[in-house]
C-alpha cells in the first residue's frame, strides 16, 4: 500500500480528459430526453450537467500543452496533436457556447415558465449544440486515443 503513496503524477491530462467525455454524452442523453418531454425536470438536469461540463473542458484542455511538451518526438504524436487541439478547442468553443445558451435561457425559464414544458425551438437549437459538442468531444477523445494507442500499419 504504501508504494501507492510514494509516486505522483506529473501530467493531469489522462486523467483530466475522462470528464467532459463522460459529461458530455450524459448531457446529450438527458439533451435528447428534454428535447422530446420538454420538461423544467429534464432542462434542470440538463443544466446541471452542461455547467459540469464546462470546467471539466476547461480543464483538459489546459493541461493538454503539459502532456504535448512530454510527448514530442514521437511520430503518431508530431502527426496528430495539431489536429487534437483544434478538436479540443472547438468542443470547448461549443461547450462554452451550450453553456452561456442554457444558462441564459435557464434563467428566464424558472422565473417565467416554472414547470411549464419548454419551447421546442429552444428545445432543438439546446440540444443540437450540445449534441456537437458531445461529437466533437468524442472525435478529440478518438485522436488522443490513437495518439496514445494507435501504431501504423
Amino acid at each position: 500500500m504504501d508504494a501507492v503513496f510514494e509516486y505522483r503524477i506529473p501530467v493531469l491530462h489522462p486523467l483530466a480528459v475522462h470528464l467532459p467525455v463522460t459529461l458530455l454524452l450524459a448531457a446529450s442523453l438527458a439533451a435528447l430526453i428534454w428535447m422530446f418531454r420538454g420538461s423544467a425536470f429534464w432542462r434542470r438536469c440538463l443544466i446541471f450537467l452542461i455547467l459540469l461540463s464546462a470546467p471539466a473542458t476547461l480543464l483538459a484542455y489546459l493541461t493538454g500543452d503539459v502532456m504535448e511538451e512530454r510527448s514530442e518526438g514521437v511520430p503518431i504524436i508530431d502527426q496528430l496533436v495539431d489536429l487534437h487541439e483544434r478538436m479540443a478547442l472547438l468542443t470547448l468553443i461549443a461547450t462554452a457556447a451550450a453553456t452561456i445558451l442554457l444558462g441564459v435561457y435557464g434563467i428566464g425559464a424558472e422565473r417565467s415558465r416554472g414547470n411549464r414544458r419548454d419551447p421546442i425551438q429552444m428545445r432543438v437549437g439546446i440540444s443540437v449544440l450540445i449534441f456537437l459538442a458531445a461529437a466533437l468531444v468524442a472525435w478529440t477523445a478518438h485522436i488522443g486515443a490513437t495518439m496514445t494507442w494507435g501504431v501504423a500499419y
